[in-house]
């Protein structure tokens, strides 16, 4: 004898509650129904009978009501997407507490928040720990300034390098992105370097507006504040960095000859290493042989193949040649002794070197190298100058 099958809830005594209660009796219906969705002893298909009581519920003209049903519905791990989007769509001080904690959120859920949703839910959903990686692509792209931001208070988020530059991309004009860019430690280089020549155009426009100084003085005030920061970001660099910065500096023109002195200046040797190689279009290893190696004519061959103008190459053999006495010597160099031995490498070496170009090294040094060096160098320029 076959059993009978079970009567399926009778939800017709909810429905005279919602149509003739009042709000303290609708809201201990909410409470009811929330408690039953929650148990772990209901069934799938009596929650499905009363998905449309519940949805009356999420639109009750009384907040109380919808506020007491979205706190009992939070910790459900899945919900039908009505009754979801029903209680987002609430009041803020209703829908956002509940946005921020319920589990039953998808990323299709969250796509939708991100494409439909005003400002403060998608605040909302890009600050969710569990924030799917479309959506986050998607807030990327798409949300304004106000929600981006929120996405660097989510730590539980992998910003990568294509995140990065569309940020940069749709908000470097914004002070407050740029500021949490640079904050970044994985930020690319490439971004670091085109803000600090955004800045330095900034600052020479400003310059320029306001008549500080001549033209052709500002006009060097800035390049050289510019080339400084770009050096700085590349001394800072790993190799890795550097493998994708040097020839982004290539592409955009920014690889200066004066760059490079400047690196030599102040003894950042693997810098100049890193941009021998790629101008010269030999490997990193090779680069070292012939600016390390024994014998001048390695170095000579380098700098041909670089491309760098011929008034560069004394400084940079003084350069390599002070880097292998100090590793002999085992000695580390800070930026203000290599500086000093770089001058006393010139001045007392190299006799084949006409004093024009031992002038010249001597100028470079007195631009590009530490400060108190710098003072050092003019003043023996100086000194060669009136002794000519």
């Amino acid at each position: 004898m076959r059993s009978e099958p079970k009567p399926g809830l009778d939800t017709s005594i909810f429905t005279d509650v919602i149509e003739n209660g009042d709000a303290m009796a609708r809201t201990r219906l909410a409470i009811q129904l929330a408690a039953l969705m929650c148990a772990e002893d209901t069934s799938k298909a009596d929650c499905a009978q009363v998905v449309p009581v519940v949805l009356k519920l999420s639109v009750d003209p009384v907040k109380e009501v919808r506020r007491t049903l979205a706190n009992g519905l939070v910790g459900l791990l899945t919900l039908h997407a009505d009754i979801l989007f029903s209680i987002i769509a609430d009041e803020d001080d209703v829908a956002l507490p509940f946005l921020a904690a319920t589990p039953a959120l998808n990323h299709w859920h969250m796509l939708a928040v991100l494409r439909v949703g005003d400002v403060a839910r998608q605040q909302i959903v890009v600050l969710r720990s569990d924030l799917s990686r479309e959506s986050l692509t998607y807030a990327v792209k798409s949300t304004p300034l106000e929600v981006c931001l929120r996405l660097f208070e989510n730590h539980a988020l992998h910003l990568d390098d294509r995140d990065y530059h569309t940020l940069y991309t749709r908000f470097g004009q914004a002070a407050e992105m740029v500021e949490l860019l640079l904050g970044r430690a994985n930020l690319p280089l490439d971004i670091r370097i085109l803000q600090a020549k955004r800045a330095s155009n900034r600052m020479q426009q400003l310059m320029a507006e306001r008549g500080w100084m001549a033209d052709n003085d500002a006009n060097e005030l800035v390049a050289d504040a510019e080339e400084t920061a770009i050096l700085r970001i590349l001394v800072e660099a790993s190799n890795e960095e550097l493998a994708r910065a040097i020839p982004f500096l290539v592409s955009k023109k920014m690889l200066t000859p004066s760059i490079i002195l400047r690196a030599a200046a102040i003894g950042e040797m693997k810098m100049v290493q890193w941009s021998l190689a790629h101008l010269s279009g030999v490997s990193l290893a090779r680069a070292h042989e012939l600016m390390f190696g024994r014998g001048f004519m390695g170095l000579k061959s380098l700098h041909s193949k670089s491309g760098l103008p011929q008034s560069c190459y004394g400084l940079l053999v003084a350069a390599c040649d002070v880097m292998k006495d100090a590793k002999e010597e085992g000695l580390p160099l800070d930026p203000e002794s290599f500086g000093r031995r770089l001058i006393e490498a010139l001045m007392t070496r190299y006799e084949n070197m006409q004093s024009a170009e031992r002038s010249r090294n001597l100028e470079f040094i007195g631009r590009f190298a530490e400060d108190r060096v710098r003072k050092i160098a003019k003043r023996l320029r100086a000194d060669m100058v009136r002794a000519a």
